[in-house]
C-alpha cells in the first residue's frame, strides 16, 4: 500500500555520513511516496525532540525489523557505517539495527 503523507506534514529524510546514528520511536511503516525518490519503503520515526523523521529501508534494514518483531511504539537504534563492496564488485550501504521492545 502506497501512503501520500499530508501536505502539512514536514517530513524530513534522514540523509547520514558514515558513523551517524539515528534514534526514535516507530511511528509507522510502510511504503509513501518521496517528493525526491518517489515510492519508498520507509520507517517513520519520531526522535526525543519530537520530530517525525523518515528512514529510507534497505533489504538488510527491512530483514532487521522482521527479524527483531519491530512494531509501531519500539524505540529504533539505526547506525549507518558507510558505503562497502562486496567481493563482485557491487556497492552496498552497511547499517546496523537494535530494537528496544518498550511495551
Amino acid at each position: 500500500m502506497t501512503e501520500n503523507l499530508p501536505a502539512t506534514n514536514k517530513l524530513t529524510y534522514w540523509q547520514p555520513s558514515a558513523g551517524e546514528t539515528i534514534a526514535g520511536v516507530i511511528q509507522n511503516s510502510g511504503t509513501f511516496n518521496n517528493p525526491v525518490y518517489d515510492e519508498q519503503k520507509t520507517m517513520l520515526l519520531q526522535d526525543d525532540d519530537r520530530s517525525v523523521v523518515g528512514v529510507v529501508l534497505n533489504r538488510y534494514l527491512i530483514h532487521s525489523l522482521k527479524q527483531n518483531n519491530a512494531t509501531p511504539g519500539d524505540l529504533v537504534t539505526v547506525t549507518f557505517h558507510g558505503k562497502e563492496q562486496k567481493n563482485n564488485g557491487r556497492s552496498f550501504n552497511r547499517y546496523t539495527l537494535l530494537v528496544d521492545k518498550l511495551a
